[in-house]
């Protein structure tokens, strides 16, 4: 049965490369990627092997914090890799623990999970001048890789069983957005009085033995503690981490035993209102139509509700950072990259909708239409929440030259938006199922959106360049702040008026193509 599953993985994986131009190209980005950072990391670790246990200790706290960071990515980012939908498996005569058994082998067959098993035998080979800490290392290795599989599967579908109510999406969000928050309280942990100018004062002793007393460090501990002679801590550890194994283990097979025996449930149900408030204040054009049905859908949609709050903290990074080194340039960046996260938010939009969005042809919504509309709605949701951060980080004093870093956020949120619509309406990109699991992704379908991503990041960040020289320019000169201020909102509302334009002329042209890519961009 495992070696079936994995044969059919590698089967849909070649039939999606073969289909399609853009899965193949990010396919193969991911995969120069996982190579790149292999060959950035593997050799650092290696060399790590001569040097003494105070140094080779690192490898502890990195590898704790990567682990985390797959789980949190998982929440986050692009989610797990679904190709292999377990609910397709419904009508077969299985049992959960089977099904679980191959999609466990299927998963660490992918390129992510191919690269955590590189840099887990680059640490073991970090610890090859400890001699009796390498078999230790080796398992802890491969505990550790099944550690993060299992994390990123259990949460994930337990967290996606909760958020089907409204306040479960609620609960959930809440979830997401505090987990988001730990690999920066976990960093500023690990770091703090550990640092030093080199190698002759560096002690990683402390952040090793802090990380070792963590659920994500305790298989990673295991080399660490046998090079020091803490026998007893490394049986505690051993234990530990097949304990968290196995209760991740028991989770992930109770909710894939829950989709195989209720394949058909749905997120349905739910009595909804008439939603007089947003048609009296927007109007009830096709415009203002679009704006207000994406506007519920922001916080009814379970999909959305983790990507909006996803989106809303991660600032937090940035200015709590600014607060604790003093550095004020960190906030403004937070607020910058949240403006241009917030407008490229819109850049899937049309995936959510998926073949629903045949209404639109069906009726002649115009296509600048629904790209104002949607805009609009981007501006409705993630606005006041970019605004509110640029002024709290005004208030506690990280930001210290308020106007100029306010016309830099207004550009890059106006210019993410301009571009999301433009790009948006020729790369719909993919979104989950309707009723599935929210941070569910194939591996092409995460590979494609990363790739979208960076290209819509740099696009944004090209485009407000001349904003941000003009306001740095600027800075010291009142009226030349408030001039510059003005004309960058007038640039930003002009990219953002150009790629209404040119989405909506695509999607007027190529609306039947459109929705035959929105068929297919649910996973």
């Amino acid at each position: 049965m495992v070696g079936l599953i994995v044969r059919l993985r590698f089967a849909m994986w070649r039939t999606a490369m073969s289909r399609s131009p853009l899965h193949l190209v990010s396919s193969i980005v991911g995969a120069l990627a996982a190579i790149g950072v292999l060959a950035l990391l593997g050799p650092g670790l290696i060399l790590l092997a001569g040097q003494p246990v105070r140094i080779t200790a690192l490898t502890v706290p990195l590898f704790a914090v990567i682990t985390l960071m797959w789980g949190v990515l998982s929440l986050i980012a692009t989610g797990v890799d679904s190709i292999l939908d377990p609910a397709r498996f419904a009508v077969l005569p299985l049992r959960a623990s089977e099904l679980a058994r191959g999609l466990l082998a299927a998963a660490c067959t992918g390129i992510p999970a191919l690269m955590l098993a590189g840099l887990a035998l680059a640490q073991t080979g970090s610890w090859l001048g400890h001699p009796a800490a390498v078999p230790a290392a080796l398992l802890g290795g491969v505990l550790g890789l099944l550690t993060a599989i299992l994390f990123s599967r259990a949460v994930t579908s337990a967290l996606a069983a909760v958020m089907t109510t409204r306040a479960g999406r609620v609960l959930g969000a809440v979830v997401v957005s505090l987990v988001t928050l730990l690999p920066l309280g976990l960093n500023l942990l690990l770091t703090t009085g550990s640092l030093a100018a080199d190698l002759s004062s560096f002690d990683a002793t402390r952040s090793a033995t802090v990380a070792s007393w963590t659920p994500v460090g305790w298989a990673w501990a295991l080399p660490f503690d046998v090079s020091t002679g803490r026998w007893g801590a490394a049986a505690v550890h051993l234990a530990l981490a097949l304990l968290l194994i196995g209760a991740l283990w028991v989770v992930w097979v109770r909710r894939l035993d829950r989709t195989l025996t209720s394949p058909l449930t749905s997120a349905g149900g739910q009595r909804i209102g008439h939603g007089r408030l947003l048609p009296a204040v927007l109007g009830t054009s096709p415009t203002a139509t679009v704006a207000a049905r994406r506007i519920r859908a922001w916080y009814r949609d379970s999909r959305l509700v983790g990507i909006a709050l996803r989106t809303a903290v991660l600032p937090v990074f940035f200015v709590a950072q600014a607060v604790l080194t003093g550095m004020p340039g960190l906030a403004g960046v937070g607020v910058v990259t949240l403006a241009v996260f917030a407008g490229l938010t819109l850049m899937n939009d049309l995936a959510f909708d998926g073949p629903a969005w045949w209404l639109h042809v069906a009726v002649g919504v115009r296509g600048w239409e629904d790209r104002l509309g949607r805009a609009l709605a981007s501006a409705v949701v993630f606005g006041p929440v970019v605004l509110l951060t640029y002024a709290v980080s005004v208030a506690i004093g990280v930001i210290g030259r308020p106007v100029p870093w306010l016309t830099v956020i207004v550009v890059a949120f106006l210019a993410s938006l301009g571009l999301a619509v433009a790009v948006g309406a020729v790369l719909p990109g993919t979104a989950p199922r309707t009723g599935g699991n929210p941070f569910a992704a194939t591996s092409g379908g995460a590979a494609q959106g990363c790739l979208t991503a960076i290209v819509s990041f740099v696009g944004p960040v090209v485009l407000t360049l001349p904003v941000a020289v003009a306001a740095a320019v600027t800075a010291g000169s009142v009226p030349g702040r408030w001039l510059t201020l003005a004309l960058g909102t007038a640039y930003g509302l002009g990219l953002l008026a150009l790629g209404v334009i040119l989405g909506g002329r695509r999607l007027d042209r190529r609306s039947p193509e459109v929705l035959g890519q929105l068929a297919h961009a649910q996973l």
